[in-house]
C-alpha cells in the first residue's frame, strides 16, 4: 500500500474515532458550546521525597509552611499520604476562582502566603534558604489540574 494512502486512512480513522465517541454520534442536533457547572477545580501536587527524607520534609511543613498559611489566612491543602504507588504525598488546593485561578502566575493569596513566610522566617534570604532546604529533600514532583462534579444545589450525591 502506498505511504500516502496509509497516512490518509490513518487520519480518517482517527477523525472518525474522535467523532464517534462525541456527542455528535448520539444526537440529531449539532453540538453547542457549554461551560461546566457544579464543578470544583483543584491544583494537585504529587511529591516523591528522597530516601529517608519524608519525615524531615513533614517537619519542615509543620514548622514553616503551616504557620505561614495560618498567618496569611490562606487555604491549607488537603493532604493525602500515599500507601502505594510512586508518590509519598499528594496535596490538593481547591481553586476558589475555578479555572480562572490558573490565569495567575502569582495569586493574591500566594503573595500573602510568601509575605507571611518571609516575615516568620526573618526575611527573604532566610525564607529562600528554608525553601531550598525543603526542595533538596524532594526527589520529584508533578503539578496537575483536576476537577470533580458536585450535585446541583439542593440535591444530594
Amino acid at each position: 500500500m502506498h505511504i500516502g494512502k496509509i497516512l490518509k486512512v490513518t487520519i480518517i480513522s482517527a477523525i472518525l474515532t474522535v467523532f464517534s465517541l462525541s456527542e455528535l454520534a448520539f444526537s440529531e442536533d449539532l453540538p453547542k458550546a457549554g461551560k461546566r457547572t457544579n464543578t470544583e477545580y483543584f491544583e494537585i501536587v504529587l511529591v516523591k521525597y528522597k530516601a529517608g527524607m519524608a519525615g524531615k520534609a513533614s517537619d519542615y511543613i509543620k514548622k514553616y509552611f503551616i504557620p505561614a498559611t495560618k498567618a496569611a489566612g490562606t487555604q491549607a491543602p488537603y493532604v493525602m499520604h500515599m500507601q502505594t504507588g510512586p508518590w509519598d504525598s499528594v496535596y490538593f488546593w481547591k481553586q476558589k476562582d475555578g479555572m480562572g485561578s490558573f490565569d495567575w502566575y502569582m495569586s493574591a493569596d500566594d503573595e500573602k502566603w510568601y509575605a507571611a513566610f518571609a516575615k516568620q522566617s526573618g526575611g527573604m534570604e532566610n525564607a529562600k534558604k528554608i525553601w531550598a532546604d525543603y526542595y533538596a529533600m524532594v526527589s520529584s514532583s508533578q503539578r496537575q489540574i483536576g476537577h470533580h462534579h458536585m450535585p446541583p444545589k439542593g440535591e444530594s450525591e
